[in-house]
């Protein structure tokens, strides 16, 4: 028989053995999806703390250019609106480090395709309101080239898991936006002493060129269903562009001259989302759809040479901007 000591020994050992055995099943239990090690949640799904994707489509981008006619109001004395339907690509990247915490970057470019950029003004007393069927001139280039598109961002951020199928990324981080057109030759329609009597062709050459430079902050918030194969990804952020810039340059008038908006505080809106299946562990495919607003009102403006760089007029808050980039891809995602 036992005396009291071995039994107190026995009970001794069997309680420090139960958790380790516990412990062992949880953490090598590769049917168990609701598994997070309390250490390191990186190690919860460890063919996702590398993701790599890439994927090629197509991108309708539009830029409006505004000279508002008062500081206070929505009326345009002068409106370009540049348009493009255009091949586009991009590359995403996203690192998973101890604790959950994710590094995340990507780009987007587009080029070439088709553009076409039209020019509105309302100059009285020959424009019959301010609608954009009032118009008193305007020009259309056909003609235009989208020189390029070029969208990169990177977050820093930290994966939030909800259960065994939802994850939530709460981020923040910078993003810069790069897009210039160049609009050659074409053909106008003026009010000049009369209405809309003026008709005529641009000399084929290039006439006005327009960029849009824009750094922006953002905070986003990105969430993640799994069913089986299935995942559903939608991201989205709101950004503040911080010492952005629109530039045009009018290469036709006399003498000509550029003008700069200070779009600056101007707003950022996006929504992305990525419908993907899982070929196997480390592969799958999707579609992704994705849209970007980003709108600048009532901004100052500062008119200058071309020839020699002098600024011979400034505009406070008649100026403004606003850039639309939506766009379908398809590809390819490995998970290492």
């Amino acid at each position: 028989m036992f005396n009291r000591q071995s039994l107190l020994i026995v009970a001794l050992l069997a309680g420090t053995a139960t958790p380790a055995v516990a412990r062992e099943r949880l953490i090598f239990d590769p049917d168990n999806l609701q598994f997070l090690s309390d250490d390191d949640q990186s190690a919860a799904d460890p063919n996702a703390n590398f993701v790599l994707r890439g994927s090629i489509g197509v991108a309708s981008i539009t830029a409006n250019e505004h000279v508002y006619n008062d500081p206070s109001s929505t009326d345009n004395l002068s409106l370009l609106v540049w348009q493009s339907t255009a091949p586009i690509a991009n590359v995403d990247v996203k690192l998973r480090f101890q604790d959950a915490w994710t590094l995340r970057g990507r780009v987007d470019a587009a080029l070439m395709g088709d553009s076409m950029m039209t020019d509105y003004d309302w100059i009285p007393p020959y424009n019959t309101g301010y609608g954009m069927n009032d118009w008193s001139h305007r020009s259309i280039s056909p003609n235009t080239s989208l020189d390029w598109y070029l969208n990169g961002s990177l977050a820093l951020g930290r994966d939030l898991p909800i259960n065994g199928a939802l994850t939530v990324n709460v981020n923040g981080g910078f993003q810069y936006t790069d897009v210039e057109w160049t609009a050659t030759g074409g053909t106008f329609i003026y009010s000049d002493g009369g209405y809309r009597n003026d008709v005529g062709t641009i000399p084929d050459v290039a006439a006005v060129r327009y960029r849009q430079q824009l750094p922006t902050v953002f905070a986003g918030i990105d969430a993640t269903v799994n069913d089986g194969p299935w995942n559903l990804e939608v991201d989205s952020k709101a950004g503040l562009l911080v010492g952005a810039s629109s530039t045009d340059h009018h290469y036709l008038r006399i003498p000509p001259f550029y003008i700069v908006d200070d779009l600056t505080y101007g707003q950022l809106l996006s929504v992305d989302a990525k419908l993907g299946y899982d070929i196997s562990d480390h592969l799958g495919a999707y579609f992704d759809a994705s849209y970007e607003k980003v709108f600048s009102a009532h901004t100052p403006t500062t008119y200058s040479y071309i020839s020699n760089n002098q600024s011979y007029l400034q505009s406070d808050w008649r100026g403004g901007a606003e850039l639309d980039v939506a766009s379908i891809t398809a590809g390819l995602k490995g998970n290492f």
